[in-house]
């Protein structure tokens, strides 16, 4: 079993006299949320993460979690470099959006927040509300799309297309006059869309978003052709040393 160490957030307020018991459970949960993202950013490292206990502790509030020493390592690096740095430039965008919420809740409530951990005898990182770690991540980054579902709407006075898609609700795409005659009524069909436009880092909603060409959909199983790409795949599949990653690796958005 790896060696288990700890890593904490001691939160204390201006006078001095916070305790467990001032902590809300809702600002025990986002603790607990954040601590966890800030370790492992993305949905895969979430999956794989090893197991993490908690408690809280007086002298103040003690947020303690115990983990791997690995872990360990990792946020007294992270925090320690943010200290040295005195900004947040280096992080991804999921990290540093979390140091800003701790830094908005320390202007807010007046807080403290010491990152302590088992293998530094000092604080690796402190945010009050003198500090200013502010985000400079972009919000939002441009590409293209693929959407599968069913338009809705097509036309107007400023040509666009409605379509209702399982995972991003109904998106409104704009489109040119000759984009949308183009072709038979697509109105309450099923299609796939290739856009452009942007996608927000925080929540995947997607914006501005504009219509580069329709990928008709048709949802029939081909058996034959199914065992004929297979076949032809087989040949160099024994050649990939690590197939989930290249899998990975070869998703597209939406996709």
């Amino acid at each position: 079993m790896e060696e288990q160490g700890f890593i904490e957030l001691r939160v204390s307020n201006k006078d001095n006299t916070l305790t467990p018991k001032d902590i809300d459970i809702n600002e025990v949960k986002d603790f607990i949320s954040d601590v966890e993202s800030f370790l492992y950013p993305n949905r895969k490292e979430k999956q794989n993460r090893p197991h993490i206990s908690y408690d809280i502790e007086e002298s103040s509030a003690k947020h303690k979690f115990f983990l791997p020493i690995t872990a360990v390592i990792l946020f007294n690096g992270l925090t320690s470099e943010i200290k040295n740095r005195n900004n947040l430039d280096f992080l991804d965008y999921k990290r540093q959006s979390i140091i800003d919420k701790f830094q908005r809740k320390a202007i807010k409530k007046g807080y403290v927040i010491e990152f302590n951990n088992s293998i530094s005898k000092e604080s690796s990182l402190i945010i009050d509300y003198t500090t200013h770690f502010e985000m400079i991540a972009p919000t939002f980054y441009e590409s293209e799309f693929y959407l599968y579902g069913e338009i809705y709407q097509e036309g107007g006075k400023t040509p666009n297309l409605h379509i209702s898609t399982k995972k991003h609700g109904n998106l409104t795409i704009s489109a040119t006059k000759e984009q949308i005659m183009e072709g038979n009524i697509k109105t309450y069909k099923p299609y796939g869309i290739k856009v452009r436009g942007k996608k927000s880092l925080e929540n995947d909603t997607l914006t501005d978003l504009e219509l580069v060409e329709f990928i008709q959909y048709k949802p029939v199983f081909n058996k034959s052709l199914l065992e004929n790409v297979i076949e032809k795949a087989s040949v160099n599949w024994n050649k990939i040393s690590n197939i989930d990653a290249w899998l990975d690796d070869m998703k597209a958005e939406e996709i």
